[in-house]
């Protein structure tokens, strides 16, 4: 009676949270694959999880077995395809086992004609590169290899990998890949652009260089700015442009009106006052330039002297 009533309290838990201790499991195995049917069973060892019994059908859903052809949960499927970046999975014997929508759109192939197959039939320029050298030193070291590198795949794209071992998969490999091509032509361009801007500066030490967001936060303070006013970038940076006006109740109107004139035409001038943290006065010459695609004001101002 004893026993039976231990069988009874098993199964009863089991019904309640899909958990059953490994010593129970192995006595009524004839019961757990009864059970199983009805959903994933976690085997517990000393309280501790230690493994999943799934069934056949759950498996297969989940990407194993040779029926499976690549499936995966739909959460985890969605999961893969809102990703930014390229995923391919390989399993240990190098077939792709599971591949997001960006890795489709990349490489020029749907998942249904990718997936089962060696990625070196799947992707044939992959395999005179260093790739297989990689994927091996990968599964040798149980360690993630990050580099750049010029794709093969596609002509002039740069591409950012990070080829990785998968947690308890037996071999299994993850890649991750985007293009980052345009992300270091940006850089270049922003660089060249950022080293005009210091010559500009060094050559007109007078000229002070502000961005106000559309809010009117101020969002960069360059040049003369921190000179001519006092403030650093890290104090003024995030504040509101009332701090620069001599009475913000009489002069935010006027200065809506100079944004908005930049707005509608591209850019505006106009000579003004505006106050230093000191609190003394300043006339100003201000040329605003609109930025539209980052809804921005770039306002470059020299001090009038009296």
């Amino acid at each position: 009676m004893p026993h039976r009533q231990g069988k009874a309290d098993s199964f009863e838990r089991l019904k309640v949270d899909r958990t059953i201790t490994a010593a129970e499991a192995t006595r009524h195995f004839g019961r757990v694959q009864e059970e199983v049917a009805g959903g994933p069973i976690t085997l517990t060892h000393h309280g501790r999880a230690r493994m999943v019994l799934l069934s056949q059908e759950d498996y297969e859903a989940m990407g194993g077995g040779a029926g499976a052809a690549g499936a995966r949960p739909d959460g985890a499927a969605a999961a893969l395809d809102e990703m930014e970046e390229a995923f391919v999975a390989l399993d240990e014997v190098d077939r792709i086992a599971a591949v997001n929508r960006v890795a489709e759109f990349y490489v020029g192939q749907s998942r249904h004609e990718l997936v089962g197959r060696h990625w070196a039939d799947a992707l044939p320029p992959l395999a005179s590169t260093r790739f297989p050298a990689i994927l091996a030193d990968v599964r040798a070291l149980g360690r993630p290899q990050k580099f750049a590198w010029d794709s093969v795949v596609r002509e002039r794209r740069r591409l950012q990998v990070n080829i990785f071992p998968i947690p308890d998969t037996r071999g299994g490999v993850g890649i991750l890949f985007s293009d980052v091509g345009e992300i270091e032509r940006q850089a270049e361009r922003l660089a060249m652009v950022e080293g005009m801007l210091e010559a500009i500066f060094a050559a007109m030490p007078e000229v002070a260089a502000v961005v106000f967001d559309a809010g009117g936060q101020v969002r960069a303070w360059r040049g003369a700015a921190a000179s001519l006013f006092g403030w650093t970038d890290a104090e003024i940076e995030g504040r509101a442009l009332d701090v620069l006006l001599v009475d913000p109740e009489r002069d935010v109107g006027q200065v809506w009106a100079h944004l908005a004139e930049a707005r509608r035409n591209g850019a505006s001038r106009a000579e003004c006052e505006r106050r230093a943290r000191s609190g003394e006065t300043l006339t100003v010459d201000c040329a605003t330039r609109f930025l539209p695609g980052e809804d921005l004001f770039v306002c470059i101002m020299r001090r009038i002297e009296p």
